[in-house]
């Protein structure tokens, strides 16, 4: 079985641990440092933090990040995304196409999709309501659930050409050249717009969940890896050797922001007083002010590699990377220079 990377810190990852079975189909052993082990998405539930990551490990967080116990996985395979819609729904997905479902605020989880044969990951995962969510991954993988992830199809991407006189014609993403390309990311304004983030420059924009999707223009043909909606206007992108861009007109239009590195980002968020973090590899965290015209950038000294960056309850930054998940006290508000 061929390694797939689902993220370009999975390259700072020389194997992954290989069954004789698929993975999908073994229980994640429980390891009492499964904290430090490569952890490549998280999300905050209210007073709880859930990370997921390698070897199918789950783990929570109920003090901020600063302890962790590791919830009984179904699978052994490498989980790269996880979404909560309330306290207690929630889904994790990975290597093999493989779907967790829980309903219990991620204590237990169940296998309800896997396909070891398609060999293509989930990136990221979005679900509108209890009932209807996508699935992206690798090679265009697009998989859409109307029952609450307890089944799934495959939904080519319908991706409009270019505007016609009567209206906008669509591509099926099945039959059109690129449409193979890694879907890394999905982000949702509070209007209701989504956003897909991929390869080669690719970012789409939808605005009805993800049934039809617009190609939108960006200056950098760079992987992305992501975006960071900051109202229903404005939007950040970002990815390989650095890149940054500004929106103020949901995807018209960009304009690069000066980041002071090369490094991969991989992960944008905005604080709750307002302040941007945007993370990467080699140790990357950038601090800008929420206007996104200006950042500083702030190393880690071990360069380690992040993948995602959260706020945890008392406003402490945890950072998921390389080396599991690690708290960062960010400097005051107003100290940015």
């Amino acid at each position: 079985m061929p390694l797939v990377f689902c993220r370009p810190l999975l390259l700072l990852v020389a194997a992954l641990l290989l069954a004789t079975q698929p993975l999908s189909a073994v229980e994640a052993e429980l390891a009492p440092l499964a904290y430090r082990a490569l952890l490549l998405d998280g999300q905050v539930i209210g007073d709880r933090l859930v990370a997921v990551g390698e070897r199918g490990h789950v783990l929570i967080s109920t003090d901020a990040g600063r302890s962790w116990r590791q919830s009984p996985s179904p699978t052994r395979t490498t989980l790269t995304s996880v979404f909560f819609i309330d306290n207690r729904r929630g889904w994790a997905a990975g290597h093999d196409a493989t779907i967790l479902r829980t309903g219990d605020g991620g204590a237990t989880w169940q296998v309800v999709h896997a396909d070891p044969d398609l060999d293509a990951p989930v990136l990221d995962l979005w679900f509108r309501d209890a009932d209807y969510g996508l699935a992206v991954g690798a090679y265009g993988l697009c998989l859409v659930t109307t029952d609450g992830g307890a089944s799934w199809q495959t939904q080519p991407l319908a991706v409009a050409a270019a505007p016609a006189p009567q209206g906008e014609a669509f591509l099926d993403g099945a039959d059109t050249p690129g449409f193979d390309l890694h879907l890394n990311q999905l982000r949702e304004t509070p209007a209701g717009l989504l956003f897909l983030a991929g390869e080669s420059g690719h970012l789409y924009r939808s605005a009805d969940s993800g049934r039809h999707w617009q190609a939108l223009p960006f200056p950098y043909v760079g992987s992305l890896f992501g975006t960071l909606p900051l109202d229903d206007r404005r939007l950040l992108a970002f990815g390989l050797r650095g890149h940054l861009f500004h929106s103020t007109d949901a995807g018209h239009s960009w304009q690069a922001v000066e980041t002071g590195t090369d490094a991969t980002l991989t992960d944008a968020i905005r604080l709750r007083d307002g302040r941007i973090v945007t993370v990467g590899l080699a140790g990357t965290v950038l601090i800008g002010t929420d206007g996104a015209a200006r950042f500083e950038l702030h190393p880690q000294p071990d360069r380690v590699g992040f993948a995602r960056v959260l706020e945890a309850p008392d406003g402490a930054l945890v950072l998921l990377g390389a080396q599991g998940a690690r708290r960062l006290e960010l400097p005051p508000a107003g100290a940015l220079r």
